[in-house]
C-alpha cells in the first residue's frame, strides 16, 4: 500500500508538471508515454480529468504494458469527457476485446490471434493498413451520403404531406382525399423508394484516387459539413415552397382544362393525380441533381421510379369498379382522359422546370462562388488544365489507379503492386504527418474563378510550387521558404485548400478573393 500510494503521489505530481509544460507550445509538439501501473494511478477520480487534458495537449499518447481494462478505461476517459467526439478502437487479438467494446466505432483485425476481436468489432479488416482507405475514402463516402439523404427524406414527405395540408385549407379541414389510398400507401414504399437507396450505396463525389491523396478531404465530415442545422433547414423550407408550387400551380392551371367527352372539367380526382405525378417528378429530379456520380444504374432506378408511377395508374385506373370490393368509380379512366390532353403534360414540365431550375442555380452560383474544398476537388478533376499546381497531383492519383489496377507483368517498369501500395500509405502519412492545423493560411482565388479564399500549407509550399525542384509527391522533400517567396494565385490557377482549423474556415464563403 505504501508503494502504491507513492507510485499515485509522484504521478499526480507529474501529470501538473506535464500540464504546466503542455501548457505553452512546442515547435515538435509532445508525445506522452505511460505503461501499466502508472495508468492505473493516473486513471484515479482527481487525477484523471488533467491526465485526459494533457492528453489532449500531445500529438501521441503511447500506452504501453497495460490491461485490457486499461484499455477500455482510456477509451471511456475520452467518450464519457468528451461529448461529440467519436472514438474508433482496433484491435487483433482477445485483449482488445473491452476496448473495442467501450468504443463507439470498433474495428477488429483479423489475424493469428483468433477471431474473438472480429466476433466483437462493427468492422472486420484483414489488414491493418486497410484502415486508412476504410476511414478517408469508404468513411467520407458514407458520411456523404447519410448527411443527403436523411435531409432528402424529409424533403420529400414534407413536399408530399403539405401538397394534403394546402388542400385542406381550402376544404375547410374536412376528411376530404386529395390522394386516392392506392397512391398515399406505396408513395414511399414503391415510387420514390428505389432513387435514394441507389444513391445511399453508389454516390461518390471523388474518385478514391483522388481522396487517398488529399486526406485534408476528410475535414468535411470531421466539421459535420453535410448534416448541420442550415442544410437541413433549407431541405424543409425548400420541400414547403415546392409543395405551395406543387399544389396551386397545377391545380390552377388543371382546373380551366377540359377532359370528359361531355365537357367536363377535371375533377378532384383528376387533379389529385396530376398533383401526385408532379411530386414524384420533382422529387425524383431532386434526388439526381443532387447524385454526385452516374452510371446506368442511376439512370434505370431514377427514370424506371417514374416509369412505375405511369405504368401503375394505367393499370390501376383501368380496374372497373368494384374489382377491388370497391364500388366507387372515384379514379376509373381518370388517366386516360387526362393524359390525352397536352396541358396536363405541359403542366408537368412547367411544374418541374419551377422547382428544379432554382435548385440548380443555388448550386452552381454556391459551389462556383462560394465552394467547399471538395467542390474545389471537383473542379480540378474536371478541368485540370485550370490548375497547374494540381496537375502533378492529379497525375499521380492516375499513375497510383494504373499500378494498383493493373498486374506488374503488364506495366513496363513499375515495381510490385505491394511496393507501390507500401509507398502509396507512407506517403499519405507522411502528408498528414507535416499538415497540422496551424500550417495552413487563407489565400484567394484567381479572378476566372470567382471570389473565394484557399487554405494553403504554409509550411510546404514545395507542393504548390510549380518551379520548384522538391519532389512535387512528398511534402517531406519541400524546403522552408520565407512568406514573400510563398506561392500565390495567378492567371492559371487557384491556391488549394486544406483543412481548417474550424467550421467556419472550411464553409466559409471565400470572400477574400477578387
Amino acid at each position: 500500500k505504501l508503494k502504491d500510494g507513492l507510485l499515485k503521489e509522484r504521478v499526480r505530481s507529474k501529470i501538473k508538471e506535464l500540464k504546466n509544460k503542455t501548457a505553452q507550445p512546442s515547435p515538435g509538439g509532445f508525445a506522452l508515454v505511460i505503461d501499466g501501473p502508472c495508468l492505473r494511478a493516473a486513471m484515479q477520480p482527481d487525477a484523471k480529468i488533467d491526465f485526459l487534458e494533457v492528453g489532449l495537449r500531445c500529438k501521441a499518447v503511447v500506452c504501453c504494458r497495460v490491461t485490457p481494462s486499461q484499455k477500455a478505461q482510456v477509451t471511456l476517459l475520452v467518450k464519457d469527457n468528451l461529448p461529440g467526439q467519436i472514438t474508433l478502437a482496433i484491435g487483433d487479438g482477445a485483449n482488445d476485446v473491452s476496448m473495442i467494446q467501450a468504443a463507439h466505432i470498433g474495428i477488429g483485425i483479423r489475424g493469428k490471434e483468433g477471431q474473438q476481436a472480429v466476433l466483437a468489432s462493427d468492422y472486420a479488416l484483414p489488414r491493418f493498413s486497410y484502415l486508412e482507405r476504410l476511414l478517408l475514402i469508404h468513411g467520407r463516402w458514407s458520411y456523404n451520403r447519410i448527411g443527403t439523404m436523411v435531409c432528402y427524406f424529409f424533403y420529400k414527405n414534407v413536399a408530399f404531406a403539405f401538397t394534403l395540408f394546402w388542400f385542406s385549407t381550402e376544404n375547410a379541414f374536412s376528411a376530404q382525399a386529395l390522394f386516392d389510398d392506392g397512391y398515399q400507401s406505396l408513395y414511399n414504399v414503391i415510387f420514390t423508394s428505389m432513387p435514394v437507396m441507389v444513391f445511399a450505396i453508389l454516390d461518390r463525389d471523388l474518385e478514391p484516387e483522388i481522396v487517398q491523396r488529399h486526406p485534408e478531404l476528410y475535414s468535411v465530415g470531421q466539421f459535420n459539413i453535410r448534416f448541420t442545422p442550415v442544410r437541413f433547414a433549407i431541405f424543409v423550407l425548400g420541400s414547403i415552397v415546392h409543395s405551395v408550387v406543387l399544389y396551386y400551380v397545377t391545380v390552377y392551371s388543371m382546373d380551366l382544362n377540359v377532359t370528359g367527352e361531355g365537357g367536363r372539367q377535371t375533377g378532384l380526382w383528376g387533379a389529385g393525380t396530376t398533383v401526385l405525378s408532379n411530386v414524384i417528378i420533382v422529387v425524383t429530379c431532386t434526388m439526381g441533381i443532387h447524385t454526385r456520380s452516374w452510371s446506368w444504374i442511376h439512370w434505370v432506378v431514377y427514370l424506371g421510379s417514374v416509369g412505375i408511377w405511369y405504368f401503375f395508374l394505367l393499370c390501376y385506373h383501368a380496374l372497373p369498379p368494384g374489382f377491388m370490393d370497391d364500388t366507387d368509380d372515384n379514379i376509373h379512366w381518370v388517366i386516360y382522359e387526362i393524359g390525352s390532353t397536352v396541358l396536363f403534360w405541359l403542366n408537368s414540365l412547367l411544374v418541374t422546370g419551377m422547382c428544379c431550375l432554382p435548385i440548380l442555380a443555388y448550386k452552381y452560383f454556391k459551389e462556383q462562388y462560394y465552394p467547399n474544398i471538395d467542390d474545389y476537388y471537383r473542379r480540378v478533376v474536371a478541368d485540370p488544365k485550370s490548375y497547374p499546381q494540381e496537375d502533378e497531383s492529379v497525375k499521380d492519383a492516375e499513375t497510383l489507379r494504373i499500378h494498383i489496377n493493373t498486374p506488374p507483368s503488364d506495366v513496363e517498369g513499375s515495381t510490385s503492386v505491394e511496393t507501390v501500395a507500401k509507398l502509396r500509405r507512407n506517403e499519405s502519412v507522411n502528408t498528414m504527418a507535416t499538415r497540422t492545423r496551424s500550417d495552413y493560411t487563407a489565400a484567394p482565388i484567381h479572378p476566372t474563378r470567382g471570389a473565394s479564399a484557399r487554405l494553403i500549407n504554409a509550411s510546404a509550399p514545395g507542393r504548390h510550387n510549380s518551379g520548384s525542384k522538391s519532389n512535387p509527391i512528398s511534402p517531406l522533400a519541400s524546403t522552408t521558404e520565407s512568406p514573400e517567396d510563398r506561392p500565390r494565385p495567378t492567371s492559371s490557377g487557384a491556391a488549394r485548400p486544406k483543412v481548417a482549423e474550424t467550421q467556419e474556415d472550411v464553409v466559409r464563403p471565400f470572400q477574400e478573393g477578387h
